[in-house]
Order: structure tokens, then C-alpha cells, then sequence
């Protein structure tokens, strides 16, 4: 996305769509609480997107067929990926489930008010965004 929007839109984009990801994690967790023996996973990003902006080259790509593109134009916050980590509780139920409604309600919530926030965070990018092109029209 290199070009019109610079690093900080990127960054936003990357971090919702994480957010909104982690949010379907969170909530299947919640949808298997009863589940024997499923155990709770979470999504997590912020450390793989601090990395990927003090990177200067772009991250190594493997094309595993001819018609693959390289990727050699990509930056390295665009090819971030979230990691899938166990999060459930380090105690389990009697039927293995690792679930704790609380802890994963909780998490639901914190997710939800940091995607609003980078909502309004990029709103405001692309409301100044506007207001420059306004003023270039005069």
C-alpha cells in the first residue's frame, strides 16, 4: 500500500484486521466452552507489528509455485502475520476443556475497545487525508 498512504495507515489497516481476527478466536473459545477437551486459543500481534516497523528489507518470501507473484514489493509490516498461541486456563476442567468464560469475556471486551480506538485513529487519518485534498482543489 505504498504510494498515497503512508506507513501509520498501514500500520492501522494491520492492526484492525488483526483485531478483528482475534476477536473470532475469542469468541469461538467462547462457543466450546462445553466442548470436552477443546483447548482455548488467543491471537497475538503487537510484538510481530513492532518488529515489522524497525525492519528495513523486506521479509523473506518462498514462492512454492511458478506463478506465484515474489513479493519483492512488499514491506515488511505488510507481510505480518498474527501468531495462535494456547491462552485458556492453565487448569482444565474434568473433561479438558481450558475455557474460563471471565478471562475470554474480558479479552472480548479489551479487543473490542482497541478496535474502536484504531477505528477512530484511522477516521481521523482519512478525514486530514480529505482536508488536504480539499485545500490542494482551492
Amino acid at each position: 500500500m505504498a504510494g498515497l498512504f503512508d506507513t501509520n495507515i498501514t500500520l492501522l489497516q494491520k492492526a484492525m484486521d488483526f483485531r478483528a481476527q482475534r476477536n473470532v478466536v475469542l469468541a469461538s473459545n467462547v462457543a466450546n466452552i462445553e466442548t470436552p477437551g477443546f483447548q482455548a486459543k488467543d491471537l497475538v500481534f503487537e510484538n510481530a507489528l513492532s518488529d515489522a516497523l524497525r525492519a528495513r528489507e523486506p521479509g523473506p518470501l518462498r514462492v512454492t509455485n511458478a506463478r506465484h507473484l515474489d513479493g519483492r514489493s512488499a514491506t515488511p509490516l505488510e507481510l505480518v502475520q498474527p501468531q495462535f498461541i494456547h491462552s485458556g486456563n492453565p487448569v482444565a476442567t474434568k473433561d479438558g476443556n481450558s475455557v474460563d468464560l471471565e478471562r475470554e469475556m474480558a479479552k472480548l471486551g479489551e479487543n473490542q475497545i482497541g478496535f474502536q480506538a484504531l477505528t477512530q485513529m484511522i477516521s481521523h487519518k482519512f478525514m486530514l487525508l480529505k482536508t488536504v485534498i480539499r485545500e490542494g482543489e482551492m
